[in-house]
């Protein structure tokens, strides 16, 4: 989330009146919800914003010019709700099988978008209650494991890895996985952890090196760097 607590939107729409319809019920209705929204016309220019925008949640429509929007869902982290605005519903079965969020019809109305604020309220709340699954502690991530909480020393951590609504703790161990996001459990780590890629978060010790789309860690793993995080890097070294 942005620094106000709320939703960053990428919106990808190929005609500039349904992206300005969008934005204007967005600014509407969900205002309190959805703060930042950058919105754009095409699946290439989605995919140059998306590593700068970091975007919460992604709306696309599906016929584009020449492609077809629900192919850009499998390239992001299902932790990363999509959402369907289409003037078309046959669709709809195809955006269930591709696990899309929520499927909007076009034109927009209010009816339309406060069912959709309900779903998205209740998505939010569901996420912060998971936050309480893992607790905050000067030294440890602790996640839990049926009833009991496992303490992993934040100094073992290798690297986190998003794994859909979960997250792979990597160490030289044992692997562990949190029921959460990774954009959740960001939160309980301490600062020297950098998020440097929509799958990845790493403590900056553990880095050897990087280039471009890779960075090379201390254990001889590799794994992806995006522009964003090569930014943040390159900020904090």
């Amino acid at each position: 989330m942005t620094v106000n607590g709320k939703l960053r939107a990428l919106i990808i729409d190929d005609e500039l009146s349904g992206r300005t319809m969008i934005e204007f019920y967005f600014k509407e209705y969900l205002s309190d919800i959805i703060g930042e929204m950058h919105s754009v016309a095409s699946l290439a220019d989605a995919e140059n914003a998306f590593d700068e925008l970091q975007p919460d949640i992604v709306f696309t429509d599906i016929e584009l010019r020449g492609e077809n929007g629900l192919s850009f869902a499998p390239k992001i982290s299902n932790e990363i709700p999509v959402v369907v605005i289409s003037a078309h519903s046959q669709y709809a079965i195809t955006a269930i099988q591709n696990n899309i969020f929520d499927y909007l019809l076009k034109p927009l109305d209010e009816s339309e978008i406060l069912r959709f604020r309900k779903r998205l309220e209740k998505l939010l709340e569901e996420n912060t209650s998971s936050d309480e699954i893992i607790e905050k502690d000067s030294e440890h991530l602790i996640i839990k494991d049926g009833g009991d909480n496992i303490m992993i020393p934040f100094n073992d951590i290798l690297f986190i890895e998003a794994c859909g609504a979960y997250s792979k703790i990597i160490t030289p161990f044992k692997n562990y996985i949190a029921s959460k996001t990774l954009k959740n459990i960001e939160g309980q780590l301490p600062r020297n952890f950098v998020r440097v890629h929509r799958s990845y978060i790493v403590p900056i010790q553990q880095i050897s090196s990087f280039r471009s789309g890779q960075i090379n860690l201390k254990s001889g793993q590799l794994i992806g760097l995006s522009k964003t995080g090569k930014k943040l890097l390159q900020e904090l070294l």
